[in-house]
């Protein structure tokens, strides 16, 4: 079973349902969390336990011969992302806008292309006991996040019964690789109106794509129904509420699973689980 945590914003509270949804089904069996928000990842901050290794993320960049180089400009014209253009009397590449499509390469009828490596960022993986933490970690200054989050996924993990995927913020196409092969999407929201904005942009994309999904409200407040009447307006299931306490709040910066400190919480995420793989049962029969 694969579930991704998701949200149309930053901060409304991912990595704290990825992390502790973790948590609470490693008693159950093994469990392969991968942090695909690589930019800025930190599911690893509440594992610190797990010995981490690294491997080097590379991408394809055209390297262009000018001794063979006919100056034919099909490689300018392939390359729908203008990575490579062709001048009057040379060919430029620029690799931070290449997407290693390899048209450019394929396509060259003087075959004055050939293969280059650029490195765009590190994969770090560990395992302990029941669970396999695995994420990447994107080079500063470099632009190829959906291609590190496809590598990323692609990492090799032992026998599990749940993946557990904490994606990256947004609507964008790294949300778009991150959810796109997963069985059920969970949908953090927040009950403010950034939170309820971007959650409803989200929403379409996920209605657009036909995959499964439900809401989990984060930071919930008494009296703030806003986020609550939206999701009943356009149908959208509530599996879960967090409420905003400075108990979880305080936690959650110091790196601590509210899992291990709260029954409350725990129960909560227990739930939640058992709700998710009911829902991902039903759509296989």
């Amino acid at each position: 079973m694969k579930i991704a945590v998701a949200s149309g914003k930053g901060g409304t509270g991912k990595t704290l349902i990825a992390t502790n949804l973790a948590n609470v089904a490693l008693k159950k069996g093994n469990v392969a969390l991968y942090d695909l928000d690589v930019e800025e990842p930190n599911d690893h901050l509440f594992f610190k336990s797990v010995n981490m290794q690294k491997q080097a993320v590379e991408k394809m960049i055209p390297v262009v011969d000018e001794t063979i180089c006919e100056l034919n400009g099909v490689c300018s014209q392939v390359c729908e992302y203008h990575a490579i253009i062709q001048l009057a009397d040379q060919v430029l590449v620029f690799p931070e806008l290449c997407h290693s499509c390899y048209g450019c390469l394929e396509m060259c009828p003087s075959k004055a292309i050939s293969e280059g490596k650029k490195e765009i960022g590190v994969i770090e993986y560990g395992t302990q006991g029941n669970l396999q933490l695995i994420g990447g970690l994107l080079k500063v200054g470099e632009s190829a996040t959906t291609a590190l989050i496809r590598d990323t996924k692609k990492v090799s993990v032992k026998e599990s019964t749940l993946h557990i995927y904490d994606a990256p913020p947004g609507t964008s196409c790294p949300v778009i690789e991150a959810v796109k092969e997963v069985d059920y999407v969970l949908l953090v929201g927040e009950p403010t109106p950034f939170g309820l904005h971007d959650l409803h942009l989200l929403a379409q994309v996920l209605q657009e794509m036909h995959k499964p999904f439900g809401v989990v409200i984060n930071k919930a407040v008494g009296g703030n129904t806003r986020l609550e009447d939206y999701c009943s307006e356009h149908e959208l299931e509530i599996l879960a509420r967090i409420p905003l306490r400075s108990d979880i709040a305080g936690n959650y910066a110091k790196s601590i699973l509210i899992t291990e400190v709260s029954n409350e919480m725990h129960d909560l995420f227990a739930n939640l689980l058992e709700t998710v793989t009911q829902k991902v049962r039903e759509a296989a029969l």
